[in-house]
């Protein structure tokens, strides 16, 4: 079947866009990119004109989750796919297209009504990407920005939607046997560009992920956080199910970035799907305890409704937290 094959860009509203510029620029390292109005910033982590765009209209929460397809047939197969399905897509405005520099869009919403658009013609930019401060850049090219979780009110419709009519590929599935909490897709190497938790919280979106090239940038990022006073709610360890080492912080619109290294690699060919039943309950009580401690002390409490008892970031670490040392210039 063909499908997306990327996840291109991210939109979110905001209301403290001077705050997540700061933390973008400091702690994840993403170059600042006027946007093409005063209400709006861009984020640019590649050779990508911007992979993130900051819509400062106080929703703080994802607006937009952007596909990329390989050229304008793949593009209308997927529309007529849609279509076929009953889902309602638009073609996208010309504006809209141009905004997110990119040749023709689509767009219509997922089963849980996240506006979701499908694009052709990827925003190159010739300029090379200028990290604001020392940093071996991000693990995107044909893998996309990272990947995102969101919630989904029913999960298993979801999976289909996004399988059956994106092309996506199930990686492995999260919770009790035979009552999964959470389903990993991919829709390229990367174990998974987006995974999708049943229920809701305040928000659509729970985190998104930053892969970054070099271990060494992680523990770089976690200690600047540390000392500008960014909340790390999810400290340093290693996933079972993505291999990924990485740590979450909080936003100012209270959900989390994971900023990780070292994610696993899928081929198709060998791949067989996993159920981490473990998922269902935390896995290690040094961590709980670890976690409780940032939370209580640094964590704004409204971060914690996004961050329940059980959570699609620190449900699938492994046993024994990742260290890495301190870096000091």
């Amino acid at each position: 079947m063909t499908g997306v094959n990327q996840l291109g860009y991210l939109i979110f509203g905001v209301s403290d866009l001077a705050a997540w510029r700061g933390l973008a620029s400091s702690v994840l390292g993403m170059e600042l990119v006027p946007g093409d109005t005063r209400s709006t910033t861009y984020l640019r982590m590649d050779e990508h004109s911007h992979r993130i765009e900051l819509r400062n209209n106080g929703a703080d929460d994802l607006e937009v989750i952007g596909w990329e397809v390989s050229d304008a047939a793949t593009l209308h197969a997927v529309a007529q796919r849609l279509e076929d399905a009953g889902v309602r897509v638009k073609r996208g405005k010309r504006d809209d297209a141009d905004q997110r520099r990119v040749v023709e869009l689509i767009e219509f919403a997922d089963p849980a009504g996240i506006r979701t658009e499908v694009y052709y013609g990827p925003p190159l930019n010739q300029r090379p990407f200028h990290p604001p401060r020392a940093s071996t850049g991000f693990k995107t090219g044909t893998m996309g920005l990272g990947h995102l979780v969101v919630y989904q009110p029913d999960l298993d419709a979801s999976t289909r939607f996004y399988t059956e009519l994106l092309g996506f590929r199930v990686s492995d599935v999260a919770g009790p046997l035979g009552h999964p909490m959470g389903v990993f897709l991919h829709c390229n190497p990367r174990h998974h560009s987006i995974a999708l938790f049943g229920g809701g919280g305040r928000k659509r979106i729970n985190h998104f992920m930053l892969e970054s090239n070099s271990l060494d940038d992680v523990g770089s990022a976690r200690d600047i956080a540390r000392q500008v006073g960014t909340p790390i709610v999810i400290d340093l360890g290693r996933h079972m199910n993505d291999h990924m080492v990485s740590f979450y912080v909080a936003n100012p619109s209270q959900f989390a970035i994971e900023y990780g290294w070292g994610g696993r690699m899928i081929d198709d060919s060998c791949w067989q799907v996993g159920c981490n039943a473990a998922a269902a309950k935390r896995l290690n009580d040094e961590e709980e305890d670890e976690q409780a401690q940032h939370r209580g002390s640094t964590a704004p409490p409204a971060l914690l409704d996004v961050a329940p008892a059980v959570t699609p970031g620190d449900t699938l670490r492994r046993r024994r937290p990742w260290r890495v040392a301190r870096h000091h210039s």
